[in-house]
């Protein structure tokens, strides 16, 4: 590795140091931006603000190290020292100590890191230590119950988690005490023999523990970002290329006003009076200043916006002098036309969300206001991405303008990407990466694009990067607020939403799929489909990691469900269909062999031997509408035998006709189903007198079969309450 070196600190001129003068970024092999600071080893403070890798979500004070915090100057050495070495590994130095890590740090992980160290150090210095070498378990004992508690609510303990890093640093100084100018006494190691996850009490959990979005928050915010996305954003967007152009205008027009420029201003006002045109409200900024500046409050102009009108009509800057000159006409103008905010002003109208009657949809806004829905409907386009993509929050930040790529697809209609950079589990500045959405995703970005008027590579959802609950408090406020309401929007109850919780979301909707209420209720379409395309395109993608966690979920839930069944069974509510008895028959089998090997009263074990004995089962398990099919031999499938296709390993659960299929089950949750399909026919079609004969004898038919398989749900049910003698 080449580095550079620099004229050494006066720091550790006394002491040859192996990282004397190195820059930080070329010694970690890390690129910096032309002209960005070159952070040196020997500076108090390392600026590491640019870094020509770093992902959106290291925020700018992750990139300021100040080792100054560290109240004794030893020991901020130290902590340079310990984080150098992390950070380029491979060094000569570091290279031969026999226990250090050998992959580098993240970079994103510095300023947690120098966090930590930081209180351990200043823990230390409060008890009275000057050097490492008198540290001894004591000391670590009382720093551990400091950091165990919560320095807000002292009465309570912090979660075991959150304790691990601090422990891991105090721990970690010991693997580099060859390196470090202050170390602890050979043979000490604080906590011997124990991880920091041991000491900290914390076991880590498997599998994914995010909760999802509970249903009342997510159909309410999902109906409403597609109602802003598709119906209001044109609507925005034309009113913000308005906004743009009057704030360029006013950019320009930095002159004042000329006198033989009067008589065109009143000309300008005599024709808005006529017109009928109300007049600007100027700001609550400006309105409180003109207070503050003297003005009567009972004025009749100290609520008129003057200066936009100059900009407009004159192309200049508008003072007091000049308003008082044209105060007779200002004054008839807005005794007859009143005053008016300034945007959003004959609004368009659009369909209300839940009656569909015409609606503007807005009214007249102030710029605060415009820019307050500008920011609902870019919040609404982030949503809306996450959660019909799964993307996590560092991909999010990625995206870009331009990152929308479009291409026919082979057999028909479009393929959709965006192009973004993967950064969890990739090197420090990520991989580039593709993600295959739908068309609602495609059209959410596309506004991003056009209502911030962002530069081509320029960031979509940079300022937000880290504050994303902000985001949607702000939306949720906007949809729960005068505007809204007045568009019909439902309102979003309290709780909160992130795109972590969005990607649990989603996972769990398609793995569970088609009783998933995001499916169901808000139009999923064909998530499913696109994120098996985007594992296809890229099997290396995140993307496809995401669909190996929709796996895992639906392996969870077929046995969850299969279990269930198996439940059912026990008392007495049985399953109906061709496949029925074949299902029964393994139950039957189930459960000979656990009276067989009967544990006795420990319930948990009896359940976990339920569940390994029905996995095999829950295998073959696959989720239609109106029932279960228990594909296991497709020689039987009734679906694979019409479409000509017995050599498919999956069935096309589409074609299933599950009242004649051999290996399809209805179970009592499918009644539902069922009556409604019956009930819709019975109105629909065969309560129309106007149907044709043939049409008739068809929806009889139907009807017929749907009143079977309700009564066969029904009978086998109470099969169980009434066994035959």
């Amino acid at each position: 590795m080449t580095t550079t070196r620099l004229g050494a600190g006066t720091a550790l001129d006394a002491v040859p140091h192996p990282f004397q003068g190195l820059v930080v970024a070329e010694a970690a092999g890390l690129r910096l931006e032309p002209g960005s600071p070159r952070a040196v080893f020997d500076q108090p403070v390392w600026d590491l603000t640019g870094l020509a890798d770093a992902p959106v979500v290291m925020g700018t004070h992750r990139k300021i190290l100040a080792f100054t915090d560290i109240a004794n100057p030893r020991w901020a050495l130290v902590a340079r020292e310990y984080l150098l070495a992390r950070l380029a590994p491979s060094h000569e130095a570091v290279a031969t100590l026999p226990h250090a890590y050998r992959a580098p740090m993240n970079p994103h992980s510095l300023w947690a890191e120098l966090r930590h160290l930081t209180n351990w150090f200043n823990a230390l210095t409060d008890l009275g230590i000057t050097t490492l070498d008198d540290v001894d378990q004591r000391h670590c004992d009382t720093y551990l119950a400091q950091v165990s508690r919560s320095q807000i609510t002292p009465d309570r303990d912090l979660a075991s988690m959150t304790v691990v890093p601090k422990i891991r640093a105090v721990k970690n100084l010991a693997l580099y005490a060859e390196i470090l100018s202050d170390c602890y006494r050979p043979g000490f190691e604080p906590w011997p023999g124990r991880s920091a996850n041991t000491i900290a009490g914390y076991t880590p959990e498997m599998g994914n523990k995010v909760p999802p979005v509970p249903d009342p928050l997510l159909r309410p915010l999902m109906s409403a970002c597609l109602y802003l996305v598709h119906t209001l954003a044109p609507h925005v967007i034309r009113e913000a290329v308005q906004v743009r152009a009057a704030v360029t205008l006013e950019m320009h027009s930095q002159r004042g006003l000329r006198i033989d420029e009067i008589d065109q201003l009143r000309r300008a006002i005599e024709h808005r009076r006529a017109a009928g045109i109300p007049a600007y409200r100027i700001s609550p900024t400006g309105r409180g200043q003109r207070v503050r500046a003297d003005w009567d409050p009972t004025d009749p102009l100290i609520d008129l916006g003057w200066h936009p009108l100059v900009v407009e009509a004159a192309h200049a800057m508008g003072h007091r002098r000049d308003l008082e000159r044209l105060r007779p006409e200002l004054e008839a103008w807005v005794a007859e036309c009143g005053i008016e905010e300034p945007w959003c002003r004959d609004a368009s109208l659009v369909p209300h969300h839940r009656t569909g009657d015409p609606v503007a949809w807005a009214r007249p806004l102030a710029r605060h206001e415009f820019d307050a829905t500008c920011y609902a409907v870019l919040s609404a386009c982030y949503y809306l991405t996450s959660a019909l993509t799964g993307m996590r929050a560092s991909e999010l930040s990625e995206l870009r303008a331009g990152c929308r790529r479009s291409e026919p697809r082979p057999g028909g209609g479009t393929r959709y990407r965006l192009m973004t950079r993967r950064i969890k589990g990739e090197r420090f500045g990520g991989t580039e990466d593709a993600w295959v959405v739908i068309d609602d995703v495609h059209r959410a970005i596309g506004v991003a694009e056009e209502l911030t008027d962002a530069p081509a590579d320029t960031l979509l959802f940079a300022a937000d990067s880290n504050i994303s609950f902000r985001r949607y408090l702000s939306l949720r406020n906007w949809i729960n607020g005068e505007h809204g309401q007045r568009l019909g929007l439902e309102a979003i109850p309290d709780g909160s939403i992130n795109p972590r919780a969005l990607r649990r979301t989603l996972a769990m909707t398609l793995a569970q799929r088609p009783h998933g209420l995001l499916a169901a209720k808000v139009g999923l379409k064909h998530v499913s489909v696109v994120t098996t395309e985007g594992y296809a395109a890229r099997p290396g993608g995140h993307q496809a990691a995401f669909l190996a966690e929709v796996a895992a979920e639906e392996e969870v839930e077929h046995l969850r469900l299969t279990v269930a069944a198996y439940r059912d069974y026990q008392r007495g509510i049985l399953p109906a269909g061709k496949g029925a008895r074949g299902l029964l028959a393994e139950f039957a089998a189930l459960d000979q062999e656990l009276a067989e090997h009967d544990p006795g009263p420990v319930t948990v074990a009896d359940d976990r031997r339920v569940e390994r004995a029905l996995k095999a089962r829950a295998a073959t398990l696959h989720i239609g509408a109106a029932n279960y099919c228990w594909f296991s031999d497709p020689a039987k499938a009734l679906c694979l035998k019409l479409a000509g296709a017995l050599d498919r390993a999956q069935p096309l659960i589409g074609m299933c006709d599950s009242a004649r299929c051999p290996q399809a089950t209805h179970h009592h949750r499918h009644r539902q189903v069922w009556a409604d399909h019956a009930d819709n026919i019975r109105t629909t079609f065969l309560g129309n007198p106007r149907l044709s004969r043939p049409e008739r004898a068809r929806a009889q038919a139907a009807y017929d079969r749907a009143a079977r398989v309700i009564t066969e749900i029904d009978t086998a049910a109470t099969a169980a309450e009434d066994p035959e003698p």
